[in-house]
């Protein structure tokens, strides 16, 4: 199920993102690179306190799951925990953002995601991402490469009975 999150997730935001990063980044957080806990936290402090952004934490019974984040164009932010990678969470929560970003009016959507996340890169390549030539460093150590990444949205315009689906398991944002 999914709802919208609020200041008071910030926490779980971080917990979700450091547990899926050190799987899936383990190349690059380790014993001699901690994750940047300090860092992530005070970057979704300010993403809740955005206006323009929607954040949605995806819960199983109970328990957060996963999450999405995003706003004006941009998929800020998408992750689900290791042991649902395959499910589908990540898929409903990348439909999720992508059909609000469509009804919002975009016809392009960015994002960014770490050169060597080979595992986020392919994902979001079977859903109609493509690379861009904008390449950037991290702003956190060790300063991981970052890709851009864009897709065209009008082609999302159509309601499906897909989105119908998803759409009765999100809470009504305020």
């Amino acid at each position: 199920m999914l709802r919208p999150a609020t200041a008071d997730d910030a926490g779980t935001l971080l917990c979700l993102e450091k547990q899926a990063s050190t799987v899936a980044l383990s190349h690059i957080f380790g014993p001699e690179i901690p994750f940047p806990d300090d860092d992530i936290l005070a970057r979704w402090a300010l993403v809740l306190q955005d206006p323009d952004a929607t954040v949605l934490l995806d819960h199983d019974r109970g328990e957060p799951v996963g999450y999405v984040a995003f706003s004006a164009g941009w998929l800020r932010h998408l992750a689900v925990l290791p042991d649902w990678w395959g499910t589908g969470r990540a898929a409903t929560l990348h439909d999720v953002a992508v059909d609000a970003l469509t009804e919002q009016g975009c016809t392009t959507a960015k994002l960014w995601v770490l050169m060597h996340n080979h595992r986020a890169r392919a994902f979001y390549r079977r859903r109609g991402w493509v690379d861009t030539e904008a390449l950037e460093d991290e702003v956190f150590p060790p300063y991981p490469i970052k890709v851009m990444m864009a897709r065209r949205l009008w082609e999302d315009c159509a309601f499906t009975s897909l989105r119908e689906d998803r759409t009765a398991r999100v809470t009504p944002f305020p």
